[in-house]
């Protein structure tokens, strides 16, 4: 009976997290599955996870600095307006805040999963544009995993690598990325994988995320009937499946969005994690959500120690640990 209870409070709080996540997806336009998926892969769907060699935290793992640029950039649409106004922007890219304890109050914030995975979807959709401007297409899920994982830049050149000339080899391509990570670059007998096989080991590390049961019954338990996630190959592109993977984008930013990419992101770093870029979200993203968002439409708020309501936080996995 002990063990019957505690598998009922288990469900009940991976139906309330996932119900989080589905509003955080509804409140920012990122696809419901893809956040599931990505939050089983970085942290196993675990709110509190925190990385030992890093200061990332949270459901999605963000470390201080993307956490403080995303909160500073898109936060205001979301009910942090306070929070936003109080972290400051450096020429350099570097953000600030003045105040000791509210930097500490608003790191704090990623501890909450509502917070946590609306600034996920924020980022996603960053990245979705981003990649829909350098490819002329959507991304498929995952796809922009690979840019979750190589950065928009190196995913774009992976993936159009792949398409025009799959037998090429990855490490010629990307040598320092490579030599960092040979698990995904080499096969075990350590010859070099192609451009189209990396492509498909990261896509596969994706979909195995998205049918584990853990990730499917977080989906179904927020009434999402999930689809089977396969990994896709480039030999043979299909441009009428990849638009079907992923929400279709507001017209209007994806008119702006050539003219609006910000620099390359460095490869190979966790979409949430800073690198060498000076905006953490896309400058149409931001500009989508600073002029239209409604209070109304934001996520279901909680309150902050200032009295304001707000709305409703990835290790990187490089050996798929969480995948499956």
């Amino acid at each position: 009976m002990a063990i019957d209870t505690i598998a009922a409070g288990l469900d009940s709080v991976r139906a309330k997290l996932a119900s989080t996540i589905k509003q955080a997806a509804a409140a920012t336009g990122a696809s419901f599955e893809y956040l599931v998926s990505a939050a089983k892969i970085e942290s196993n769907l675990n709110p509190t996870a925190a990385a030992s060699t890093s200061s990332a935290r949270g459901l999605y793992q963000f470390i201080e600095q993307t956490w403080l640029g995303t909160v500073k950039e898109a936060g205001a649409a979301f009910g942090y307006g306070q929070y936003a106004d109080a972290i400051s922007k450096s020429p350099s890219g570097h953000y600030t805040v003045d105040d000791p304890s509210a930097r500490n109050e608003i790191l704090k914030l990623r501890d909450d999963p509502a917070a946590n995975a609306a600034m996920a979807g924020v980022l996603t959709q960053s990245n979705s544009f981003k990649l829909t401007g350098a490819l002329g297409r959507r991304p498929t899920d995952g796809e922009l995993y690979i840019a979750h994982f190589m950065g928009v830049g190196g995913a774009s050149r992976l993936i159009t690598s792949a398409e025009n000339n799959p037998s090429a080899s990855a490490p010629a391509f990307f040598p320092q990325a490579a030599a960092a990570n040979r698990p995904i670059f080499y096969d075990r007998d350590g010859s070099p994988r192609s451009v189209s096989q990396v492509y498909t080991v990261l896509t596969s590390r994706y979909a195995a995320a998205s049918n584990s049961p853990m990730a499917r019954t977080a989906m179904a338990s927020a009434g999402v009937t999930p689809g089977t996630s396969e990994p896709v190959s480039l030999r043979a592109p299909n441009t009428a499946t990849y638009l079907s993977y992923f929400p279709q984008p507001t017209v209007a930013a994806n008119e702006r969005v050539a003219s609006l990419q910000g620099p390359q992101d460095q490869m190979f770093r966790s979409l949430f994690q800073a690198g060498n870029r000076t905006e953490p979200v896309s400058p149409a993203v931001q500009s989508l959500w600073s002029n239209t968002a409604a209070p109304g439409s934001t996520p279901a708020a909680t309150a902050t120690s200032g009295g304001a309501n707000v709305p409703f936080n990835l290790f990187s996995d490089p050996t798929g640990a969480y995948s499956g």
